[in-house]
């Protein structure tokens, strides 16, 4: 593709600050994916030129190209008046759920894409924290970290030097934005926090892998938790140093941020993908599906008939918006940031006969199969040991129902109640000569269901009505337990 990137701040210089960096490397990326790239801070000049797709940030230089009528794709980093997304484009970037909350105020809606990092190679840090590298554009007044140069070899990052080198250098660096994702990627342990004069002395603390997709909403700016930056605190977060950090800060950076994988999501929104969610309860809702890091829109359906009739509701809104994929969630039901790609890039590697799509289930042979965290137990289901991905299903658990909206899909609305409609829908993808998976996409499962719960003479009679509507099938199993396999064992 012919592509114009322009920007206020485009040549990667760290004088410039995260946003320039993040436009270089989207610029080097796409060309070295084989696309025709023309960069420019004077976007003006290109207003009649024929292109292929417009990537633009910074109101002033959208208005300068405004009158083109290629496609063009808005990317906001922040949440000063220089950076908001202004009416006019065909879709809208968001570098963080922070930066899509602060515009959907402002009636624009934008997908969360995270800043685009090249894979630099891997610097392991030392087994002890020595060495420490405040990664930031220019001296503050009352630097809070200053103290630290009795106890370590602390130093500043240098304008003039490329920050790769500086940051092989550490053991650990103290940044936000960018210059945290940054080191990262090559490895490094990283405290966000800083005394910047806009926010003034805040951190969101030590990254660990449990926190870190929660400090990605907000873009690592120290704005999601805004702790007070003392000595105090600075040593608690620094007393968390772990080497082995090293190599999980460096894989979920590589899976979430890496450049080419940003920059094919930038340039191209693939399957449209929307939710449905049934309800009973607004608090489930608010403090589970709400809190996912998802794209796409949210269809809502309280207090349905059954579950069968609500599902094709809510399939035919997503149906009727251009959707091509449905995810059916549970309210309580959680995504974190990343899970729409995974989806997609699952869905990528599927036959074209699928029809449904799960997160977890059970396989042809009646093993349970699949990556999910019910969260009233501590293991996590996990069986990539003994299954490769997408795997073949035999029935999902209701929690999470993916479908391929293109093939008309309805679930026989016969079957009443809020129970097997998992196994139902995988019965009737067969019926209809098509396929069903078990996709790699862990998600959390906030289940309220008492352990003490034993399948009801309803739910029986529902599993013997299973029988014999797909009296032919090849399998018919359900992920409950306590559900019998053989039909005769509820008669």
């Amino acid at each position: 593709m012919r592509i114009l990137v322009t920007a206020r701040y485009i040549s990667g210089a760290s004088v410039e600050g995260g946003s320039s960096r993040y436009m270089r490397c989207l610029i080097d990326t796409l060309r070295a994916l084989g696309h025709e790239v023309i960069e420019t801070t004077d976007p003006g000049k290109f207003s009649t030129m024929p292109l292929d797709l417009i990537l633009c940030s910074h109101p002033e230089r959208f208005e300068a190209i405004r009158r083109n009528p290629s496609r063009k794709v808005y990317i906001a980093h922040g949440l000063i008046p220089d950076e908001h997304m202004v009416a006019g484009a065909d879709r809208y970037v968001a570098v963080s759920e922070e930066v899509r909350a602060a515009n959907l105020k402002r009636g624009i809606e934008s997908v969360v894409i995270p800043q685009p990092i090249p894979v630099l190679d891997q610097v392991r840090p030392g087994a002890d924290l020595r060495r420490i590298l405040v990664i930031r554009r220019e001296p503050v007044k009352d630097d809070p970290f200053a103290y630290l140069a009795a106890r370590y070899e602390l130093r500043y990052s240098d304008l003039a030097k490329p920050i790769e080198g500086q940051i092989a250098w550490a053991d650990l660096a103290i940044s936000l934005g960018r210059g945290a994702l940054e080191s990262m990627m090559m490895g490094k342990p990283v405290l966000v926090a800083d005394n910047r004069p806009y926010i003034g002395a805040l951190g969101d603390g030590y990254v660990t892998l449990e926190n870190v997709a929660e400090l990605a909403k907000h873009n690592f700016s120290g704005r999601r938790y805004r702790r007070p930056v003392t000595r105090e605190w600075i040593e608690a977060e620094l007393a968390k140093y772990e080497p082995r950090d090293s190599d999980r800060l460096r894989s979920w950076t590589e899976g979430n941020c890496n450049a080419p994988m940003i920059a094919r999501k930038i340039i191209d929104p693939g399957s449209v993908l929307a939710f449905g969610v049934l309800v009973n309860d607004i608090q489930r809702l608010d403090m589970c599906f709400r809190q996912s890091g998802i794209e796409g829109k949210a269809h809502i359906l309280m207090n349905p008939e059954s579950a069968t009739k609500g599902l094709n509701r809510l399939l035919a809104a997503m149906e009727n918006e251009g959707a091509e994929i449905g995810v059916l969630a549970h309210q309580d039901m959680h995504f974190r940031q990343g899970w729409v790609d995974q989806v997609r890039d699952q869905v990528a590697k599927l036959p074209p006969s699928w029809i449904v799509a799960g997160i977890i289930g059970k396989d042809m042979q009646g093993n349970i199969c699949g990556k999910l965290h019910d969260m009233r137990i501590a293991p996590q289901f996990n069986t990539s040991e003994m299954h490769e991905f997408p795997h073949p299903a035999s029935c999902f658990d209701e929690c999470c129902i993916i479908v391929n909206l293109k093939k008309g899909f309805r679930f026989d609305e016969r079957l009443d109640g809020f129970d097997l409609y998992g196994t139902m829908c995988v019965l009737q993808a067969w019926e209809q000569r098509g396929t069903a998976w078990v996709l790699d996409a862990f998600a959390e499962h906030y289940c309220m269901r008492p352990f003490s719960w034993f399948p009801d003479a309803d739910f029986q009679a529902r599993w013997k009505w299973l029988h014999g509507r797909f009296p032919g099938a090849p399998r018919i199993d359900s992920t409950v337990m306590g559900a019998p396999r053989d039909k005769t064992a509820v008669a």
